[in-house]
């Protein structure tokens, strides 16, 4: 969730400028829309959860789903029966305290087998299901699988591989699948094996104690096999990530969340789907992102967790439709009386603007949002139709949660202040600006280490427990952390000073016509040119807008960003190109394949 959100107003002409925000905290009186929730249980161990999700919400829905083509609901005691079978099968099948991983569409299954192969002892290892063949198998051979559990829309990929996962002792597909090897154990099956065991007097699930401190899951970085580390998570950091969110956030059994967000990621799994079943929410899991908007108003949350980029997206499709219908001065002029209203402590904004709220059902009153830049004037616009977005920061290495914006305490511009239980300081750099630095983290949500990688460990682990995030910002005399940029992405000027390429990026997205783009350093005779590549936005620019067109458009608004800035931080060049960025699962730009 490595988020970054700077925001300084720019002198752009205003066909090119996105509007910018002073920094602003918003008091509880005029921001908080959000319920008092009831407060979360503490959470000890996987096993107690779901024990205590059985007795307190027993036959409420915990997931909504599709399976097969048809819509299916699976309550908390239902939920909690399946792993302690699933568990219990793992014992039968002497997979108990072993790595098992898992691939797949998000599905109750998915959750089911992660929470039971934690509980038996072992370590759950979630592979993303966009990686091809080789490199899921290599993943899972360099992890030291003994198993894989996989969904439906996997079944081809797992079993076309077979011969790669020779290592494989069991395949646990979840689906009905034809996959003819004497190693497949179908996921109801074990299901089966496992009640039966248990209607017997098994007792080996409740006998199984647990162990905090020692490695849950491997969760590799995204990068080939030869790139990517595996982040060691212990049980602890889960269950601390789990107890931090779920005191930051405001959310109880009455809400109900869709899950959007592949769930390989820390960020879903562990905010939305293991801090989710603690509070006892019901949790719809989308078919894919391009349904979204279809569950939101089918379902009707009352909080998602995001990315950046869908809230960039449908933030940009509801103004197309108000501009469409010709009533931007009108809806403008609704936002700046309701925006004045607030501030006495009346809302009415539910009146004003529940036709553009429909677009999330029209219950929703928060969105956790991140994982990338976040235009501070999207939460702002969000704030005054009804809906508070609330930005965090945090990063797979701490399980993934460091700091979030909480309800009554929001700042525009800040990822917010750590979450309870930890530590941010800032490590200060040579030719840093101002107290500018690289973030280091602590606390029980910082990972183990950096699999069979010593020397990577050593590189972001400090002896006295401290992790060095590689992001740079700074902390304010209240805990708001910002951030400016990622280390790994610095830009050394011909002057040795450092240059972030987010904070240039920032400036950029601001111009309406600009869509994409990633800041670049390009050796040249005069030594390093910094250089924007530019997906221009054809959509504001146009249809009729000429290539020529379009490059003076840019041209001019760069010169005047560049009439803000320091001589050493200009953008020296832009190149355009017409097709996006390739992105990953989590929607972040592969800078890497930049050339």
């Amino acid at each position: 969730m490595d988020a970054y959100c700077t925001n300084k107003a720019l002198p752009v002409p205003a066909v090119w400028q996105r509007h910018s925000l002073p920094e602003k905290r918003i008091s509880m009186r005029t921001y908080n829309n959000l319920k008092k929730a009831v407060p979360a249980d503490e959470v000890t161990s996987f096993k107690q959860m779901l024990q205590k999700n059985a007795e307190v919400y027993a036959d409420k829905v915990q997931y909504i789903y599709k399976d097969n083509g048809e819509m299916h609901e699976k309550t908390f005691i239902e939920f909690g029966e399946d792993v302690k079978s699933f568990a219990t099968a793992l014992y039968e099948k002497g997979l108990a305290g072993k790595r098992i991983a898992i691939i797949g569409d998000t599905h109750p299954c998915w959750m089911i087998a992660f929470y039971a192969t934690v509980i038996t002892g072992g370590v759950a290892v979630p592979l993303d299901r966009e990686v091809d063949a080789a490199q899921m198998a290599e993943f899972a051979k360099i992890a030291g699988c003994s198993a894989i559990v996989y969904t439906a829309a996997l079944n081809e990929k797992v079993e076309g591989a077979a011969s790669a996962l020779s290592f494989i002792d069991c395949f646990i597909p979840v689906a009905p699948s034809e996959f003819n090897d004497s190693r497949v154990i179908p996921f109801k099956s074990m299901l089966e094996v496992g009640a039966a065991l248990l209607e017997g007097g098994d007792t080996r699930y409740d006998d199984q104690e647990t162990d905090l401190e020692r490695m849950a899951a491997i969760l590799f970085t995204s990068g080939t096999t030869g790139t990517s580390k595996g982040v060691m998570l212990s049980y602890k950091n889960f269950i601390a990530c789990c107890n931090a969110c779920c005191k930051s956030m405001q959310y109880d059994k009455d809400d109900v969340l869709v899950s959007v967000l592949p769930i390989h990621h820390t960020y879903e799994l562990s905010t939305t789907q293991i801090s989710g079943a603690n509070i006892g929410a019901t949790v719809v899991i989308c078919e894919g992102v391009r349904y979204a908007t279809r569950y939101f108003k089918e379902y009707k949350p009352t909080a998602v967790i995001l990315v950046p980029l869908f809230l960039e997206t449908i933030h940009k499709k509801i103004w197309a439709e108000i501009k469409k219908k010709g009533i931007e001065k009108k809806v403008r002029t609704g936002m700046s009386v309701s925006d004045a209203l607030l501030k006495t402590g009346v809302d009415i904004r539910e009146k004003l603007f529940s036709d553009i709220t429909a677009v999330f059902g029209g219950r929703l009153k928060s969105i956790v949002a991140g994982g990338a830049p976040l235009d501070p004037q999207i939460v702002k616009d969000f704030y005054s139709f009804g809906i508070t977005v609330l930005q965090g920061y945090g990063i797979t290495e701490c399980s993934p949660l460091v700091s979030v914006n909480r309800p009554g305490r929001v700042s525009f511009k800040s990822v917010g202040q750590p979450v309870e239980g930890v530590e941010v300081k800032i490590d200060k750099l040579p030719d840093s600006v101002g107290d500018e630095g690289e973030i280091l983290v602590k606390g029980d949500n910082v990972m183990m280490g950096y699999y069979e990688n010593d020397e990577a460990t050593a590189e972001v682990l400090t002896e006295d427990g401290w992790f060095r995030t590689g992001d740079i910002g700074t902390v304010d005399k209240k805990g708001y952390i910002y951030i400016t940029g990622r280390l790994k992405n610095v830009i050394i000027a011909s002057n040795g000073k450092n240059i972030y390429p987010e904070e240039l990026e920032d400036y950029l997205y601001r111009i309406s016509a600009i869509k994409e783009c990633v800041v670049i350093g390009r050796d040249s005779d005069e030594g390093v040119c910094i250089t924007a590549v530019i997906v221009p936005d054809y959509e504001v620019l146009g249809e009729g807008t000429t290539d020529t067109a379009i490059s003076f458009i840019l041209k001019e608004a760069i010169a005047q960003i560049n009439r803000t800035l320091p001589s050493y931080k200009h953008i020296a060049r832009f190149e355009i190109r017409k097709d996006p960025f390739e992105r990953t699962l989590s929607k972040k730009i592969k800078r890497f394949l930049v050339k």
